[in-house]
């Protein structure tokens, strides 16, 4: 009760009063993230139950959140109509979460079966008759109120690019060489596998039209030119492949839920009509609103998370597990093939991989920490 009320009266703190002398902790590349944020966060985890033993320690695992969001912004993922959709019915649903979550031995938060499974459909019916596509771009941004011949620039800029691809250049040579979506263009030009609702709407468009191997001519979005490259298409995997995770995205989508709406009650948010409307939506000001926002960020990007992907790998399950056997060993048991300890296999690859995710993060938004600041953390009045 004493750290629930605590919580209470740290949200209900002005946010006027708290910027006036808020120092940044850390940086994020150019993201800074100030003390209150951190704290606010830190002190909801106490008040369920959820924190580590030490500020430290959180400030590590948020790091890594903060790493991640960085990464979903730059993705342009709130420009998608997934995210918008899904961000637009939240605040109009305006509904406490009534189940609970749980915090694994390595931290991840994770839901029960039923939200799990109820989440599987949910992108079973995305996927739908078309599933998924594994898609490249190499991407030219152009600013919404760009002149006529910044867009021209733009556009003999990428048919030419387009020229260098049709006489036989490679495409990730060109992606690494000319493309300005930092989060694809170090991975020649890769962004990730997708369902219906996930894009543009003009790259979901030209994207489910195309056959695997294709590449579009240029073609303009809202935020710029793009030349797709469709690499593979597929059907969505199997449930007990992606319940690892969707266990841990669930988690996450949950308690920020019960960190926006359960405590107050829903008194911030604005109760609307049960329409959801899709529009343009930007980073709120409002520190609740904005955590909400992110943890739909990242609920949305590890859908075409690296983890993901390696628990749909067969191939690499199979590598993974002859190079780890002696670790699924017990007594009386020696498994000859992953498919024996698979949800097992899964769990540690998708760890594995999420490492070296963020580590890529890391090299790409370099952390810097005040580490004045961060010893006033929970000591300043």
């Amino acid at each position: 009760m004493k750290s629930l009320l605590l919580f209470v009266l740290t949200m209900l703190t002005p946010v006027g009063v708290a910027a006036a002398e808020d120092p940044i902790l850390f940086m994020v590349g150019d993201m800074p993230v100030t003390r209150t944020e951190f704290e606010q966060s830190y002190l909801k985890m106490v008040g369920f139950g959820q924190a580590p033993q030490s500020v430290a320690d959180y400030l590590e695992s948020y790091i890594v959140y903060k790493l991640k969001v960085k990464a979903a912004l730059d993705a342009h993922i709130d420009a998608t109509s997934a995210f918008k959709a899904a961000y637009a019915q939240s605040v109009s649903a305006n509904t406490p979460v009534q189940q609970t979550v749980a915090v694994t031995s390595t931290g991840r938060l994770t839901a029960p079966a039923s939200s799990v499974n109820a989440q599987y459909e949910e992108l079973r019916r995305r996927a739908g008759a078309d599933g998924l596509i594994c898609l490249s771009q190499i991407f030219i941004p152009l600013a919404q109120k760009a002149s006529r011949e910044e867009q021209r620039q733009a556009q003999q800029r990428m048919e030419r690019i387009y020229h260098e691809l049709q006489q036989g250049a490679d495409f990730g040579q060109l992606a690494r060489q000319y493309s300005q979506d930092e989060s694809s263009a170090q991975n020649g030009g890769e962004m990730g596998w997708f369902s219906r609702g996930q894009l543009f709407k003009e790259i979901e468009d030209a994207a489910f039209g195309m056959k695997k191997g294709e590449m579009s001519r240029p073609l303009l979005s809202t935020i710029g030119y793009h030349i797709l490259l469709l690499k593979d298409r597929k059907q969505l995997a199997r449930y007990d492949a992606l319940r690892g995770d969707l266990a841990a995205e669930a988690g996450h989508r949950q308690i920020h839920q019960l960190t926006t709406t359960a405590p107050l009650q829903g008194d911030i948010i604005e109760r609307q009509e049960a329409t959801v409307v899709v529009s343009d939506v930007q980073m709120p000001a409002d520190p609740l609103q904005r955590e909400y926002y992110e943890g739909l960020l990242l609920f949305e990007q590890s859908k075409q998370s690296v983890g993901r992907h390696a628990a749909e790998d067969e191939e690499a399950l199979k590598y993974f597990f002859k190079k780890n056997k002696k670790k699924y060993r017990r007594k009386g048991f020696k498994p000859k093939d992953y498919t024996e300890v698979r949800e097992l296999v899964v769990a540690d690859l998708q760890e594995e991989m999420n490492k070296h995710w963020v580590a890529d993060l890391r090299k790409q938004y370099p952390v810097r920490i005040d580490k004045k600041v961060l010893k006033t953390v929970n000591k300043h009045h």
